[in-house]
């Protein structure tokens, strides 16, 4: 269920203000930004490549814990390939940044941001169907083959990666200590790959 601003070409997501209040209340203010603006800088590199490949969003949906840039029909797959790893670059190039701030200047917060940019990245770069990895994996298999092999192995390496991806995150909730914010985005990320 979504709240809709039509002029805006956004959809914001009803769990997702109760989800970030319930974020700013465990976690705290500083943790919460940098999560949401590192959020909002990987999609800004979404948005990048979709500009320079001409294109613009059709709408962007704001989710419990992340969001979804809804590309335009007719994209070439190679250039929906780019699109969909462009927003882990972008996650990667803010990891560089705040480790070498963090180098430099010794803060915790670059430490933070560096930690957060670099899962954000790698957890997006899963092939996983509704993450980016898994958006370009199947757009370079529909390079190389037809589109029900494409979809066949993109189904199958991406069942997999849901599995292992699970497996991670009750991992992590454990090495947490049962952290709330940590079984919170854990169970929204699970609950939105599952839906």
């Amino acid at each position: 269920m979504f709240i809709v601003f039509p002029r805006f070409r956004l959809r914001l997501s009803v769990l997702a203000l109760p989800s970030f209040l319930l974020m700013l209340w465990l976690e705290g203010v500083l943790p919460l930004a940098l999560m949401l603006f590192s959020a909002a800088f990987h999609e800004f590199g979404h948005l990048a490549a979709l500009r320079r490949c001409g294109r613009r969003a059709r709408r962007i949906d704001i989710l419990p814990m992340g969001a979804l840039i809804v590309c335009p029909e007719g994209i070439p797959d190679a250039d929906e390939c780019v699109i969909a790893l462009t927003g882990p670059l972008f996650s990667l190039f803010l990891f560089v940044l705040s480790a070498l701030l963090y180098l430099a200047f010794g803060s915790t917060v670059f430490l933070f941001s560096a930690v957060i940019n670099l899962v954000l990245s790698l957890f997006n770069l899963l092939p996983e169907r509704k993450l980016d990895g898994g958006k370009a994996l199947l757009c370079f298999l529909l390079c190389k083959t037809n589109k029900e092999t494409a979809e066949q192995i993109c189904s199958a390496v991406s069942f997999a990666a849901t599995l292992l991806l699970s497996a991670v995150m009750l991992f992590l909730i454990y090495l947490s200590g049962f952290n709330a914010g940590v079984i919170l985005l854990s169970g929204t990320l699970l609950i939105q790959l599952f839906n």
